[in-house]
């Protein structure tokens, strides 16, 4: 195995991706409050499997402030997030390809928002809804080339704050509902070059009426139940195309995001689609450039995004940090005589 595929395969893939409604909990279009963040997964080629071992890592990520545009704009509110995965590449394989585990935790803060608004002005640590991957499959096609499979799900456990945000003070942001997420992924890691695109489609679960839907929707001094209210099923693309120079490693990285149905009314509230609606279809695009450095054991990537096109979405300015390393790896095999 070549000096880049150690790196690439082995400390930086355990960052994985960062969940969590850091910036989506923010989101004033009531379909596009998600179980998932957009970016998360920039510059890791999850098409191909770490060796065997067990990664973990920690990625931040800091807005300065977010806004809209199409049908909907929001005030100023810079947020942070940190995410910690876990990640069990177990050596087993099946169906031809190397088979993983693994789960992540993320949690956030946010705020700034102007008082008199429907969010408050307070910053809000949370606990994010967890990802769980209980199978990821990846398939080296040689010459460079992998592609993965696997299926993700978000259970709403992640904290739940009383929403107090009709009276000027905090919203629940994290979603009360399932998401079920399959997953595809392809990576080029070859010629210093390590290519990737990683595609997520959440298919989103009804809410129970008590997160941030309601928040979304509501005028102030109004809270209509929201149960059974269903955001439309969501398309992410999150991809990067990096070169290695020693242990320097750039490239410019991008993701984009569209909803792909639309939103399932509940609790009497009804779709509205085009401008000052209620459920229109949201979508995203942004780019920037990474910088990554390889100091060892440890991996550190750093890249900044920013939205070149938004609709029924607030997304803006991110500056985004990962470090990656493994925890544990299996011993290689010991002679059963040893020579003198």
């Amino acid at each position: 195995m070549t000096r880049l595929k150690k790196i690439v395969l082995g400390s930086m893939t355990a960052a994985l991706v960062v969940g969590g409604a850091v910036t989506q909990g923010f989101a004033l279009e009531a379909g596009s409050f998600d179980n998932r963040l957009n970016g998360g997964s920039v510059g890791l080629p999850l098409g191909a499997a770490a060796p065997p071992g067990i990664y973990t890592g920690i990625e931040t990520l800091y807005t300065p402030s977010f806004y809209g545009v199409g049908n909907r704009t929001a005030p100023n509110s810079p947020s942070i997030g940190q995410g910690i995965p876990l990640l069990w590449s177990t050596g087993w394989n099946f169906l031809g390809a190397s088979y993983s585990v693994a789960l992540v935790q993320a949690f956030y803060a946010a705020g700034g928002i102007p008082a008199g608004s429907n969010f408050g002005n307070s910053w809000l640590p949370e606990v994010a809804n967890t990802i769980w991957t209980p199978i990821n499959l990846s398939w080296n096609l040689g010459n460079g080339w992998f592609i993965s499979a696997g299926f993700n799900f978000m259970a709403p456990d992640g904290s739940q704050s009383p929403t107090t945000a009709f009276n000027g003070g905090s919203p629940q942001l994290n979603p009360d509902y399932w998401t079920y997420e399959p997953t595809l992924a392809v990576a080029y890691l070859a010629n210093n070059w390590a290519i990737s695109a990683n595609f997520f489609y959440d298919i989103q679960g009804p809410s129970k009426g008590t997160c941030c839907a309601s928040a979304a929707i509501a005028p102030p001094g109004a809270v209509p139940s929201t149960v059974g209210f269903t955001g439309g099923n969501e398309l992410y693309v999150d991809a990067a195309a990096l070169y290695s120079v020693g242990k320097w490693q750039f490239g410019p990285v991008g993701y984009a995001k569209v909803q792909t149905t639309n939103d399932v009314p509940g609790g009497g509230i009804a779709c509205v689609y085009g401008p000052g609606g209620t459920c229109g279809h949201d979508a995203a695009v942004a780019l920037g450039g990474l910088v990554g450095y390889n100091f060892g054991p440890v991996d550190l990537q750093v890249w900044v995004t920013d939205a070149v096109y938004k609709q029924d979405d607030i997304n803006g300015l991110a500056v985004w940090t990962r470090f990656g390393f493994r925890l544990w790896a299996p011993e290689a095999a010991k002679p059963l005589v040893a020579k003198n």
